[in-house]
């Protein structure tokens, strides 16, 4: 066995060792010490043999015995105890028989271990342990007196209800970093026996609230059912039980399924789901495809209609024309893409009442939770008969938006958890058996279902989940190796991949060991039943206990393998998804191609809208840069991928979340030990916006007026664009309202709608559309008002034209400030409620919370005082939340203005809040409408006042 042939394992080390054995020595003869250490090793080797364990090493007078290698069985931890117990009255009854009289103590710990062997040629030592197991049962023996046997809190609670403990608490070793928690072992417990039991148990308070869910949907009050809880507590088992129970509409139901390693792939699940309606697979030809698709959506009535195009090129089986329309979408392209998978899940969804099931959507990308998100606000819709069932870890990605109605499972009782053993194991199981696997497993239902699933097995008890698939899987040594290579691809998988794969690391054809993989229950078929076209892990935990079985330099090396494979041969899954490539080359240690695959998944990603999932590609490539050993190189890579990240969380989050200020330092750091001037350029000019939009004006002008001063001599148009651009946000923002108007001016001098698009991708909005915007402001700052509306009125329509919507939310938040300053609530209303819807689709936070505080004051002018003031106060919040600060003062002030009579105090603390936020960070703009507040405190005109 070489030591990349080698394999981490669980399991179960029981070392022994003799009282007095130096006194011992110092006694007797040494023939005489002989035949007794010889009768002492006999004995304990009968009794390890005896419980199935094996010797590993003896050490002196000490022995080493290990249960779970080189075969696994579910009950390896009790079978080590029990060994405990007979090697200590085997001593004893060497006793009866020998002088002087031995004594022994033991000690059990549990753990992962890798398993190879050491050295070579005569010096090598097969079947080699080495781990921390070893070291903790070692010394944790000396612990224990004479004629005990000590157990770790690890074993423990492999066998917590078999056995009688008695606790030590924590003990100290010698050499190891923590106490461990001791118990003294005393006695095996009798078995119990296992009474009757229900199909599905332990949910009937969770089935009935379904069920009224269900009729609340049919009488047209429609809503969304989180459940949520701990992995294998049974969420997927509650929806199918709801299903079987609900008669036809169960089968009906739209079912959608979250897999990990996914939630970078936007839309992932949804499209997964649409393949399958649609009757293709991953290796349907697109034309094939094209027209199981058409066929679909025409007996569902969305043929030929406005989401033909975006489902089509979703699916990879689009037409040239279908896919020139959704190139020349732009930024529409993803609200089309999020409208057109809503269509679809509400198309496929059979019945008067529609059923929709996402499950694990702990998994689920950005774009998924959208639609999703989507699809709950439509089943909230009055008169509207659906029902959308989600299922959720309690740790992963959430629902956005408002959370629903949460069903929280906890773990089953002790009765319930005997009931479902019972209902999973095969007729005639050991009764005992099933007793000992209900106190292993905790209440937790996966546990307990997959562990008397296998209750017919030579096992007598399973160690855990892990243990237990360790254990079906050393009964199948020539399908282990398949499921191992399984889990390196993922969850599901295609069968040509896997095939491909294995010829590439020397394995035979995986056909017959997934056949075999599949009647053992651990895996299933995808695709039709006479040839399936891929498989999948029945479980995700059974994947990720399959790969743990990997020793990690042989992960890499089949990670790498498969990222070889790829390209060559499965081109079209890498252009779809760049992300699995990026991930396989990443686990196989090639660092710098995987930072490459990554910044093309962001790119694709980016294009696609899906700016959430950009940016997680960002954070994965920027991981893999201490991985690199040139410094230079490290730098060279590591100042455009922060850059990226930059961009992506300004569009998600807004530019003053820390996260941004810390990418654009880094990447400065690194430009300045590049010397690289179009990268300092960049940088600084994202710290100069970072600062601007915290509220640090004076700050961020400083950083302008170094960037200035950098532009002498110049001559590239895009790069002065992008210097007099910031510099007159700055400018309008200090008050110097006539200088910002020139350099704005110059911007749109120097723009080139051709050349400066992609700056729309790289700043995350239209620098022209960005400076009309400002232009507005500065025009009507100095009086001219007709120069103010005809700049916003440019720039809400490039933004419209363009589809752009992060420039359109831009245009639209400067749009509702200037109604706002011109004391038009209508029109201040109208925009900042446009606003909102647009922000809303892609999750921009920042403009949703300035739109927020726009439309509380607009709504107060207008009469609703009281639902304003909400507004305005949750704007605050939210962008306050975002690290934001120059709009602050701003914000305050109208809260100020829109406080009735009888508040005058709480009107003057804001109004003096915003001048400090002012005088400290230099926001000059927002003094007249602190004065005008004050004005009107004052009991002066109101300048805000309509027509005013």
């Amino acid at each position: 066995m070489t030591a990349e042939a080698g394999e981490r394992r669980p399991v179960t080390v029981l070392f022994a060792d003799l009282v007095g054995s130096s006194a011992l020595a110092a006694r007797l003869d040494p023939e005489d010490l002989r035949r007794l250490l010889l009768a002492y090793r006999e004995a304990a080797a009968a009794v390890v043999a005896r419980h199935g364990g094996s010797l590993a090493q003896h050490q002196g007078d000490g022995l080493l015995a290990r249960f779970g290698f080189p075969l696994a069985r579910e009950d390896d931890a009790e079978r080590a105890l029990r060994a405990g117990l007979d090697l200590v009255s085997a001593v004893g009854r060497l006793r009866e028989r020998l002088e002087p009289a031995l004594r022994v103590r033991v000690a059990v710990h549990s753990g992962i271990v890798v398993v190879a062997t050491l050295g070579h040629g005569a010096a090598a030592e097969p079947g080699a342990m080495v781990g921390e197991a070893t070291t903790i049962a070692a010394r944790l023996q000396h612990a224990a007196g004479p004629g005990e046997v000590w157990v770790s809190e690890a074993t423990r609670r492999l066998a917590p209800r078999r056995f009688r403990y008695a606790p030590q608490g924590e003990v100290t070793l010698a050499g190891l970093p923590r106490p461990v928690l001791a118990h003294r072992l005393e006695a095996e417990l009798p078995p119990g026996l296992v009474p009757p039991v229900l199909p599905m148990v332990g949910r009937e308070d969770e089935l009935r609230s379904l069920f009224a869910a269900w009729r609340d949907a049919q009488e047209g009050a429609g809503t969304a059912v989180m459940i949520e809880a701990e992995p294998g507590h049974g969420k997927s088992r509650l929806i199918e039980e709801f299903r079987l129970r609900l008669g036809e509409a169960g089968p009906g139901a739209v079912l959608v399924a979250c897999s990990a390693g996914e939630e970078a792939s936007a839309f992932r699940p949804l499209l997964a789901w649409l393949a399958r309606a649609a009757g293709t697979d991953p290796a349907t030809p697109p034309a094939a495809a094209r027209e199981a698709l058409r066929a679909w959506m025409a007996g569902r009535g969305l043929e030929g209609g406005e989401h033909a195009a975006p489902l089509a090129v979703l699916m990879d089986c689009a037409t040239p024309e279908e896919a020139a329309e959704m190139e020349a979408a732009g930024r529409r392209r993803r609200r089309r893409n999020l409208a057109a998978l809503l269509a679809a899940l509400r198309a496929g969804a059979a019945g008067p009442t529609p059923l929709f099931i996402a499950e694990d959507i702990h998994w689920a990308d950005e774009s998924t939770l959208a639609v999703l998100r989507s699809l709950a606000d439509a089943c909230a819709a009055p008169e509207t008969p659906m029902l959308l069932l989600l299922t959720r870890r309690t740790e992963g990605a959430n629902l956005p938006g408002p959370a629903p109605l949460t069903l929280r499972l906890a773990r089953l009782g002790e009765e319930q958890a005997r009931h479902l053993a019972a209902a999973a194991a095969p007729e005639g199981a050991d009764p005992g058996l099933l007793d000992r696997i209900i106190s292993r497993a905790g209440g937790v239902p996966i546990f307990l279902v997959e562990a008397a699933r296998d209750a017919q097995s030579d096992a007598t008890l399973p160690l855990s989940l892990r243990a237990g698939l360790t254990a079906r899987l050393d009964a199948m040594p020539e399908a282990k190796p398949v499921a191992q290579l399984a889990a390196v691809i993922g969850r599901s998988f295609r069968g040509d991949l896997i095939t491909a794969l294995a010829e590439t690391v020397g394995l035979p054809s995986p056909r017959r060991p997934l056949r075999r993989l599949v009647e053992a229950g651990l895996m299933e078929p995808e695709g039709p039943a006479e040839a399936p076209t891929g498989y999948a892990f029945r479980h995700e935990l059974m994947r990720d206990m399959a790969y743990e079985t990997l020793l990690r330099s042989r992960r890499a090396s089949l990670h790498l393998a498969l990222a070889r494979l790829l390209p060559e041969r499965f081109g079209e899954m890498v252009s779809a998804r760049p992300e699995m490539l990026a991930r396989h080359l990443a686990a196989g240690g090639a660092a710098r191609e995987a930072i490459v695959a990554y910044e093309k998944a962001a790119g694709r990603a980016m294009r696609a809208g899906a700016h959430a999932e950009a940016a997680g590609h960002f954070r994965a490539a920027i991981a893999e840069l201490p991985k690199l050993d040139d410094a230079t190189q490290r730098d060279t890579m590591e100042a455009p991928l922060q850059i990226g990240l930059a961009s992506q969380l300004t569009i998600t989050r807004g530019n003053a979340v820390p996260e941004v200020g810390q990418a654009f330092a880094t990447a400065h750091a690194a430009a300045l030990r590049l010397d690289d001037r179009s990268l300092l350029l960049r940088t600084l000019r994202g710290l100069q916006t970072f600062h601007l939009v915290r509220g640090a004006v004076l700050e961020g002008h400083a950083i302008g007026e170094r960037i200035m001063a950098l532009m002498a001599g110049e001559r590239d148009a895009a790069v002065l664009l992008q210097a007099h651009r910031p510099f007159g946000l700055g400018l309008l923002y200090l008050g110097r309202h006539a200088e910002a108007q020139v350099h704005l001016e110059r911007v749109l001098a120097l723009y080139d709608p051709a050349r400066d698009e992609p700056q729309r991708f790289d700043y995350g909005s239209d620098p022209a559309v960005l400076a009309r915007a400002h232009l507005g402001w500065a025009r009507w700052f100095q009086g001219d008002a007709d120069g103010a509306f005809a700049a916003d009125a440019e720039g809400v329509a490039a933004a419209r034209a363009m589809g752009h919507a992060h420039s359109l939310c831009f245009a639209l938040a400067f749009r509702c400030a200037l109604a706002q300053f011109a004391g038009h609530p209508a029109a201040c209303l109208s925009a900042a409620r446009e606003l909102q819807a647009v922000a809303a689709a892609p999750e921009f936070p920042y403009w949703s919370a300035w739109g927020a505080m726009l439309e509380g004051w607009a709504r107060a002018r207008m009469g609703d005082a009281a639902e304003g003031e909400t507004l305005l106060r949750q704007g605050l919040r939210d962008y306050a939340a975002m690290g934001a600060g120059l709009l602050r003062p701003y914000g305050l002030a109208l809260l100020a203005g829109i406080l009735p009579p009888g508040r005058e105090a709480e009107a003057a603390g804001l109004l003096e809040e915003a001048e400090e936020l002012s005088a400290a960070g230099g926001i000059r703009f927002a003094a007249p409408i602190i004065d005008a507040a004050r004005e009107r405190l004052r009991g002066g005109r109101d300048r805000f006042a309509e027509g005013a």
